[in-house]
Order: C-alpha cells, then structure tokens, then sequence
C-alpha cells in the first residue's frame, strides 16, 4: 500500500484520534500547519511529524524550566 504525502482533515483527525472539527479550528489558526486547496485543507505527512516533534520539545522545555 502506497502511503499518501498530504492528508485529508480526517485523515489527520483519525492519526491523532480527535474530532475533524479540531483539526479545521487548528489549522484555520495556524496552529497545525496545513494548506488549503480550493476548499479542502491538505496536510504534509512531514510537516505534521515536525509538528509534533516541536510539540513534545517544548513541553520538555517547560517542564526543565520549573
């Protein structure tokens, strides 16, 4: 099976096991990187693996600054 680069709104819900409304309310912030073509929002299946690898580094940040 060919894996997909980019990834639906559900596609992307369904990795990290919310609501499809998040990952649109994410995105339409700017907090998920993501783009849009026509109407749909697209994701990078790297650029989202990035994101989450600076998610989890900032929280260790903070947690090394208390």
């Amino acid at each position: 099976m060919i894996e997909k680069s980019y990834l639906s709104v559900e596609d992307v819900a369904k990795r990290f096991g919310v609501n499809p409304t998040t990952v649109y309310r994410l995105a339409q912030r700017g907090v998920l990187p993501g783009f849009k073509v026509g109407v749909q929002w697209r994701f990078s299946r790297a650029m989202l693996e990035s994101w989450v690898a600076d998610q989890v580094t900032i929280k260790q940040l903070k947690a090394e600054e208390r």
